[in-house]
């Protein structure tokens, strides 16, 4: 605020200490020749000072005409500059501005994908003035044929709904032209067919296998114990990547999951990798914040892989004592499924261990709720709906067993 040693006045403000208007309304003033002056600070010269612009009058009602005019002006033409941009300028202005400071990096990356491959080769290049209902559905229709899930359909119908409403409240444009879209039918997925679980001849063989030694005594894998971790507390990958040696109480036989490392894009101008390796103060869901009991199994697992990495912050450190990556974990573990003589049409990713763990709890009868406290999920439906066939199963069997009552 410019002070003087005379009369001052603030758009919505004064003196007196009323409630200030929004910024960028203004400001008008009068110097002690009696001549009045409004100003407003509108964008950002080349030299990155802000542009001012002043007008003078006589009267006070004289300035503020000249002000009034002014803004509606700059209005105007943003908004025939926004009318000009295309789909894809305009949604990279909100990820970029809006998008960026809301999420997580990690999801922030994944927004990006679903703009850059389901949205942009569909309606990217169409201006914002000429997008309508007909030009969106047809994308959804495109998505849909390509033999993407409803769940990828859904987020980038989100992401064009999301960024075209906030258009609506900021006055870009007069209408979303996402409303009226139809959406196809949410088709229950069978999770029974996704999801890859071990059985007990497997799970046996991959334990015995992580825990190989050479004839004198050295380990084939050096932290091929975290795949017996994996298996018996059902972590996901980016916590146990962000577990920490403060986070595992052995005498309480608990590990707390509070923090997560996961890989998203290098966007720093001298990025050597296209992508790096992020400490998140916080897990996948509000509920992934937990505390897992260890069995005495995962105790143990624990206790080896602390004989390894005895003097690192990371309970998964490389031996140099940085942060491993997932591809690591996820290629050892590779490695130990073709030794265990897994087909490799058959084998899959560290995530498999997560749903064997879901499993083993199952057969032993443990409620769904506690399972779904245990794997973290934002709620027990989720575990439900995932593991229903095999909640069915322990049904069935518990049916059974009261004939023998």
């Amino acid at each position: 605020m410019l002070l003087f040693n005379h009369k001052i006045y603030l758009f919505g403000d004064d003196l007196m200490g009323n409630v200030r208007r929004d910024k960028g309304d203004g400001s008008i003033f009068q110097l002690k020749d009696g001549t009045w002056i409004a100003q407003l600070k509108h964008g950002k010269k080349a030299n990155g000072k802000p542009n001012i612009k002043k007008f003078t009058g006589k009267k006070e009602s004289e300035v503020k005409k000249k002000l009034k005019e002014f803004k509606e002006s700059l209005i105007k033409n943003e908004y025939r500059q926004i009318k000009k941009m295309s789909v894809k300028e305009y949604m990279e202005k909100w990820m970029n501005d809006v998008q960026s400071n809301k999420l997580k990096p990690k999801t922030y990356d994944t927004k990006e994908a679903t703009v850059n491959f389901q949205v942009y080769p569909y309606i990217g290049d169409l201006q914002i003035n000429n997008l309508s209902a007909d030009d969106i559905q047809k994308m959804i229709n495109a998505v849909k044929d390509k033999g993407y899930s409803y769940s990828t359909i859904k987020k980038a119908y989100n992401a064009v709904n999301g960024c075209f409403r906030l258009g609506m409240i900021k006055g870009d444009i007069f209408k979303n032209p996402c409303i009226g879209v139809e959406l196809p039918e949410n088709k229950k997925i069978d999770y029974s067919k996704e999801i890859v679980i071990f059985d007990d001849e497997q799970i046996k063989r991959i334990c015995e296998e992580s825990v190989f030694k050479y004839g004198n005594g050295k380990q084939m894998y050096r932290l091929g114990h975290a795949i017996i971790l994996l298996l018996y507390t059902g972590m996901r990958i980016a916590e146990l990547l962000g577990l920490k040696w403060e986070d595992v109480d052995f005498e309480k036989k608990t590990i707390s999951i509070l923090n997560s490392v996961v890989m998203i894009r290098d966007r720093s101008e001298d990025a050597k990798t296209k992508y790096k390796l992020l400490e998140q103060k916080s897990t996948k869901t509000k509920s992934g914040d937990r505390i897992i009991p260890l069995n005495k199994k995962a105790l143990d697992a624990l206790q080896e892989i602390k004989k390894v990495n005895s003097n690192t912050k990371f309970v998964m450190s490389t031996s140099s004592g940085k942060i491993m990556f997932p591809r690591g974990v996820d290629r050892m573990f590779r490695n130990i499924q073709t030794r265990c003589n897994i087909d490799i049409d058959l084998q899959c990713g560290v995530h498999a261990l997560r749903h064997t763990f879901a499993s083993m709890l199952f057969k032993k009868g443990v409620d769904v709720k506690i399972v779904s406290e245990l794997l973290g999920h934002a709620d027990v439906a989720t575990t439900y709906n995932m593991y229903i066939h095999l909640i069915k199963e322990q049904k069935q069997q518990a049916v059974v067993l009261m004939d023998e009552l």
